[in-house]
């Protein structure tokens, strides 16, 4: 006959008796291995025994003396490896790891529910669920997802509502977030100065003084303003910024000047 799953080797060193009790359970029910055609546990002692490591099995055989660990029915033999790696549950502690537990960042909300149902295992509480979605409240990081599960009536709110709720809440805040940054992204906006026969583009954000050209003050505030252009004879700019095309006058001098009144 064949059998079913793979039964691998249980060392305490690197796995936990918990899980591998659970495993092995599973095993032999899928097999067929159960009390009604082994009842006194001589084929699943003996299953068990060859599936611990050398280590495990010494262990096993320290634990059952002054008995033969050959000879100690299965249940006792489970029994036996209970005690000794499963700890001693305090249900007061478990509780108060379960009202001191809080919703870590990036943790999402069904995450922070499994997690709390988890801390429930050993604290014997006999409303589980209400007190999962108590804590499940108490415990949310602060935002408007809690806001909205405290406005809640508390006769009414279960735990797969209050985690429904919230992740309705974050999702309809995700989805506004974007949709906020999409619309309120503003393209560069940029104007065009004619200067000479020329087109150059100035980025709009940026203070430019018509004065003298300079960018860092405003027209109003030019200490050139008095003067006239060289240019054009008008008086108001310097001709570095003249927008005069082909304009010469009798008095025309020559460009450097700009950069001499510039200088001072």
């Amino acid at each position: 006959m064949n059998n079913f799953g793979i039964l691998s080797t249980f060392d305490h060193n690197v796995q936990e008796w918990k899980s591998y009790k659970g495993r092995i359970t599973q095993w032999f029910i899928a097999n067929d291995i159960v009390s009604k055609n082994d009842a006194v546990g001589a084929k699943r002692r003996a299953i068990l025994l060859s599936a611990l490591s050398d280590g495990t099995y010494k262990l096993a055989a320290d634990l059952a003396l002054p008995k033969d660990i050959q000879e100690v029915p299965y249940d006792e033999l489970v029994q036996l490896l209970d005690e000794h790696f499963l700890p001693k549950i305090c249900g007061f502690s478990e509780r108060y790891n379960f009202y001191a537990a809080v919703q870590q960042p990036g943790e999402s909300y069904t995450q922070w529910a499994s997690r709390l149902r988890g801390l429930t295992a050993h604290c014997k509480f006999s409303n589980v669920e209400e007190a999962l979605r108590d804590r499940f409240v108490m415990g949310m990081v602060a935002g408007h997802e809690r806001e909205k599960l405290f406005a809640q009536d508390i006769d009414k709110l279960t735990l797969a509502k209050a985690v429904e709720l919230a992740e309705s809440v974050r999702c309809a805040r995700a989805g506004a977030a974007s949709t906020t940054v999409v619309h309120g992204q503003q393209a560069p906006v940029f104007k065009i100065s004619n200067q000479g026969n020329s087109a150059k583009i100035v980025s709009a954000g940026k203070i430019k003084c018509t004065v003298c050209g300079r960018n860092n003050h405003e027209s109003s505030q030019c200490r050139f303003a008095s003067y006239k252009c060289n240019k054009c004879n008008t008086k108001g700019h310097l001709r570095k910024v003249c927008n005069k095309v082909n304009y010469v006058s009798a008095g025309d001098v020559s460009g450097d000047d700009d950069d001499a009144v510039l200088a001072n």
